[in-house]
């Protein structure tokens, strides 16, 4: 089996091998022939022993720190020379469970027998019985081929050739991960029905260490560290349920325990299946992706480095992570904060092996020349796994922060890190569904991913996010769903708790719905709260809680400047029998109305044209589905962008008929009012979702400028780009505060306040021109992709410049600023 190291390629056993005393080896290879040719089977090839005329060369592999590993090298009754490995258990006292060959054997075995491309050795025989070499062993195929034992692969130049290396290996795992127990036989291969994965695993490991610093001479320097990252993972653990955790996982999958073929880069073997178990694959491929964590200059756990910075044609650890996630069919959740709790815990893991190799070095047992070197590696990924656990932002690490007012509460923090994890997990992958599906003949349907998504959301209790605190005793819906009434009630936040939520959705053109928070539906639903009754609650409201229709609001027309509602046209006339309404107008950008789910609308026009200016509009529902007085003419578009399925329609109502009771609103006269209450918290819900923007449009330029060079430097190191960005981010950030400030404002004295209108109207002038001026000087450092649909960049800008005029122009919220701040002064 060749090596590559990063000087030259060697020819592994070669004579730096620990050895035994020539007569000791003498003895063990003659008791070892004598077994082998015993007559009776045992496992994978019972005619083995048979056809071996004798031993040639037993000899110890140098690499690897934890079973001893021996080329066998024998002569056959044929005459020719084969070659075999033999593994073992390491001699001396060993921790309970450590080192089962056994297993080793017995998962390989049942890889081969049921997957035979899969590459794995071919299983020879396994004894059991410690009379034969001390302990018990096994033999398998020998398979030439070749080892890298470091993750940039400087031994290799071409590009190419790394990301293949990289993608087979991804592809590896991921079919391994695929496999189901069942048809392999192995389930009982690990304790699967005593709790979670990653309960048990953090239960034994933690086990583990401590047997290994029981002897007074093993010193342990980490040990202060290790408690604090074992209190933290015991706090974050995944519960029943939450895990994926009945698949077949290597344990340590790594680069160097594979041997590849060198002119086609496949995988030809899969070595060490000693730590295999019944598991959470999500957990192995994080202890895979620990090159991408682990500091430079390890020897035994070789890495990228602190930079992170990994070689061209090395893929990052995002791109690793899909191409494992569609081979073994899993999700992705890399990035997430329960991504961070598996690669702290493989981490931990690998720190409680190391430990306990330390303690084989300080006993004299270890089988490596180099153990007590890797012992020393325990502090340094115990640190390193609590560094990681820190910077990941998990609500219950204690750090320390600036404390500014408008922090997100305990409550708010555990569903902010639950929305980013499944942010991370689906609806960032979803984005280049959803683009994708926008550009064929089929976007005015709804894709079927966005439905899946939202049941997945329901599943994980991130649900109505928006709705305000004080409205789930405005419901009066009595044929409620039972169990769907958490669901339909949401989690009950204040303004400023969703104010955090609203920000990482806004990442995402698409991602509010998926969490049934996205406009109109939002401000609907808050006008049925407020002004429905109960049975417009119980036909329209249950199913726009549960996500099951979808609604538009029709107030702007073509024909009137519509930021002075008092302009609105269109009439509401009651019939000459009193008992219903005939609706007619003209309405334009209706968001939601092309959408095949939009059952309702809330139509606001004229039940009366003298009176109070203020007092002559209202509001009623108009059922939109089969409803063949309404015509949505056409889709209006924002720079080019259609927005389907959703769309921003003209709407042409035609002598619509609708009865008095059932479709109108509160009363008569109170549709302005009602506008102006839908439309406070609607405002400031645009405000959190712009914030969103801009930090994501400078989230994907930081990635831009590290990556382009320009006259001989990345853009990172220029310093008009820095500036650029650093002015960016103090505007951002004043955005930010200044929307918080405003839902605080909101929660505290309610939108009829002077001093909360006038925090929402400033907030809705600045977050729309920060978003847009910050998402505007992206695009400039991006270049030509910045406005190309291959960036979120451009769908951003459109989204954030129309915002600028919708639920009221600029020029509208600074006089209202200015007149509630007159009126100040003269107090």
């Amino acid at each position: 089996m060749s090596v590559r190291t990063d000087f030259a390629t060697v020819e592994v056993p070669n004579d730096s091998h620990v050895q035994k005393n020539e007569n000791n080896m003498e003895r063990e290879k003659k008791r070892l022939l004598n077994y082998l040719r015993q007559e009776r089977k045992r496992g994978g090839d019972e005619e083995f022993g048979r056809r071996i005329k004798t031993i040639r060369k037993l000899s110890q592999f140098s690499h690897g720190q934890s079973n001893p590993t021996y080329k066998l090298l024998v002569e056959m009754t044929d005459g020719t020379l084969k070659s075999y490995v033999l593994r073992k258990k390491p001699g001396g006292n060993i921790l309970s469970s450590a080192h089962a060959v056994e297993r080793e054997f017995q998962v390989q075995l049942a890889l081969k027998r049921k997957h035979p491309n899969f590459p794995v050795p071919r299983m020879i025989l396994l004894c059991e019985d410690s009379s034969i070499l001390g302990t018990p062993f096994y033999i398998m195929d020998f398979v030439q081929g070749t080892i890298y034992l470091q993750p940039k692969l400087p031994v290799i130049t071409r590009e190419e050739r790394k990301t293949r290396i990289y993608e087979n290996m991804a592809k590896t795992l991921g079919a391994l991960h695929s496999f189901d127990i069942r048809e392999l036989g192995l389930t009982s291969f690990g304790n699967i029905s005593s709790g979670s994965y990653s309960r048990r695993t953090l239960k034994r490991w933690f086990g583990q260490y401590e047997k290994s610093i029981t002897n007074k001479l093993v010193e342990t320097p980490e040990k202060e560290v290790v408690m604090k990252l074992v209190a933290w993972l015991d706090a974050n653990c995944p519960k029943d349920g939450e895990e994926v955790s009945d698949r077949i996982i290597h344990g340590d999958y790594r680069l160097d325990n594979l041997i590849y073929d060198e002119r086609s880069d496949d995988v030809l073997a899969v070595l060490d299946w000693e730590l295999s178990t019944v598991g959470c694959p999500h957990a192995d491929v994080a202890y895979n992706c620990l090159p991408y964590y682990l500091p430079p200059g390890l020897e035994f756990y070789p890495s990228f480095g602190d930079s992170n910075q990994v070689p061209a044609g090395v893929p990052t650890e995002k791109q690793y992570c899909n191409i494992w996630a569609q081979h073994a069919r899993l999700p992705n959740i890399c990035g997430s904060s329960k991504w961070k709790f598996y690669v702290a815990l493989s981490m931990f893991r690998g720190m409680a092996i190391l430990a306990g190799v330390r303690a084989r070095a300080v006993a004299g047992n270890a089988s490596s020349r180099n153990a007590r070197q890797a012992g020393s590696l325990v502090e340094v990924f115990a640190k390193r796994a609590y560094v990681v656990v820190v910077q990941g932002g998990a609500s219950k690490v204690p750090r320390q922060e600036i404390k500014g007012g408008y922090e997100p509460s305990e409550k708010c923090m555990m569903l902010l890190e639950k929305l980013r994890a499944f942010m991370s997990e689906h609806v960032y992958d979803a984005e280049e569904v959803f683009e994708r599906h926008a550009t064929t003949n089929e976007r005015w349907s709804v894709h079927p991913l966005m439905e899946e998504l939202k049941k997945k959301a329901k599943a994980k209790g991130l649900w109505n996010l928006w709705l305000p605190l004080d409205s789930a005793a405005l419901i009066k819906i009595a044929n409620a769903r039972g169990n769907d009434e958490a669901l339909y009630k949401g989690p009950g936040l204040t303004n400023l708790e969703y104010a955090h939520l609203a920000r990482e959705m806004g990442k995402v053109p698409w991602a509010s719905e998926i969490f049934n928070c996205s406009a109109p539906d939002t401000g609907n639903m808050e006008v049925l709260l407020r002004y429905g009754t109960k049975e417009q609650q119980e036909r329209w409201l249950l199913p726009l809680l549960m996500g099951d229709i979808r609604s538009c609001f029709a107030m702007t027309e073509p024909a009137v400047a519509s930021s002075d509602a008092t302009n609105i046209e269109s009439s509401i006339a009651k019939s000459t029998n009193g008992t219903q309404y005939v609706v007619n107008g003209r309405k334009w950008w209706t968001s939601g109305a092309c959408d095949p789910r939009c059952a309702i609308a809330i139509f606001m026009g004229k039940t009366k044209t003298t009176g109070p200016q203020h007092e002559q509009q209202s509001m009623v529902l108009v059922p939109m589905l089969n409803n063949h007085k309404v015509k949505v003419v056409r889709p209006l578009l924002v720079f080019g962008y259609d927005d389907a399925p959703h769309g921003h329609a003209e709407v042409i109502f035609d002598n619509v008929v609708v009865d008095v009771k059932e479709s109108l609103l509160a009363r008569e006269g109170a549709g302005f009012a009602i506008a102006q209450g839908r439309l406070g918290p609607g405002r400031l819900h645009h405000c959190m979702r712009l914030v969103g923007m801009a930090e994501r449009s400078l989230d994907v330029t930081y990635a831009r400028v590290k990556s382009r060079v320009a006259f001989g430097k990345p853009l990172s190191e220029n310093s008009n780009v820095l500036n650029v960005l650093g002015n960016c981010r103090v505007e951002v950030d004043g955005a930010r505060l200044l929307t918080l400030y405003a839902a605080h404002v909101l929660d505290q004295l309610g939108i009829k306040d002077s001093r909360a209108r006038s925090a929402v109207a400033a907030c809705k002038i600045s977050a729309p021109n920060v978003a847009c001026s910050v998402i505007d000087r992206c695009i400039q450092l991006f270049g030509g992709e910045g406005v190309s649909q291959d960036s979120p960049l451009a769908r951003l800008y459109a989204g954030a410049r129309t915002l600028r005029i919708a639920d009221g122009p600029d020029e509208v919220h600074l006089e209202t600023v200015a007149k509630i701040d007159l009126r100040r002064s003269k107090l």
